[in-house]
């Protein structure tokens, strides 16, 4: 048997500019080496960007970085 399992997660990333938060995350260790065995975990797509204090939404700024 073979299933989809869709979730989210939360990550926190610090940097001193947007470009470097976005560098910081595109080369993040997303999924651990047994999810991706056979290709098997594969990343969909950003729901959110914001600051982690204020919830200010940030997703314009993070994808003109």
């Amino acid at each position: 048997m073979k299933v989809r399992i869709k979730f989210s997660a939360d990550i926190y990333i610090k940097g001193e500019s947007m470009n470097e938060i976005k560098t910081n995350f595109e080369n993040f260790p997303i999924f651990s080496a047994d999810a991706l065995e056979d290709g098997c975990a594969e990343f969909s797509n950003i729901l959110l960007v914001e600051d982690a204090d204020t919830c200010e939404d940030l997703m314009e700024k993070y994808n003109q970085a």
